[in-house]
């Protein structure tokens, strides 16, 4: 089974704030394939707590691409593969947000959760956190980095559902109440947005 997993950092709480963005590209339960990029966001502010919890830094994206210029090459890496994130309302909402602020035509991607996923492959575990559950399975992670939670996320998915097709995992994935979503035709949340950005690692 293939699919891409995206994780967005943000400079501020504002969802057309994004600052990098990593994409993993998982076949056969490996990552065949990666994209990562800083992108110099729509407003110069960036608030003291993203800087402390992920590092970027004002004068560090502005020489990057904006969003604008770095979207074609992202649509083209995930294709036609499902796409996930671990708290996927965060970064399917700072997609859209961005989309919507260049002009940009809303694709029909499907997506889901690993947050949700996880919650109820693992109901016994007592943190769903993208930094708990690698620490769990012994995944090599450094947090709040966009590529290697993108990179974790579609760890976290093969081990949820290592199902080889993906009729297997829509299948499997029903069984469990959840179903995959299209960004096209509007954005029901997964489940309540966090209150202070995607931090939910």
């Amino acid at each position: 089974m293939r699919y891409v997993a995206i994780d967005f950092e943000t400079a501020n709480n504002d969802p057309i704030s994004a600052c990098s963005v990593g994409l993993a590209k998982m076949d056969d339960g490996k990552v065949v394939d990666s994209y990562y990029t800083l992108i110099n966001p729509p407003s110069s502010y960036f608030s003291p707590m993203n800087i402390s919890i992920h590092g970027i830094r004002p004068e560090q994206v502005a020489d990057a691409p904006t969003f604008e210029t770095v979207w074609p090459d992202m649509l083209m890496f995930i294709g036609d593969d499902l796409l996930i994130a671990h708290n996927a309302p965060f970064d399917i909402g700072i997609l859209r947000a961005m989309l919507n602020w260049y002009g940009l035509p809303i694709p029909s991607i499907r997506y889901t959760c690993t947050v949700r996923i996880s919650r109820k492959v693992w109901p016994e575990l007592p943190s769903h956190k993208l930094t708990d559950l690698s620490r769990h399975f012994g995944f090599d992670y450094q947090a709040h980095h966009a590529l290697e939670d993108a990179v974790n996320c579609a760890l976290v998915f093969h081990k949820a559902c290592p199902c080889p097709t993906e009729t297997e995992a829509v299948e499997y994935l029903m069984e469990k109440g959840i179903r995959f979503q299209r960004m096209t035709g509007g954005l029901a949340p997964l489940e309540p947005p966090p209150q202070q950005g995607g931090f939910l690692l």
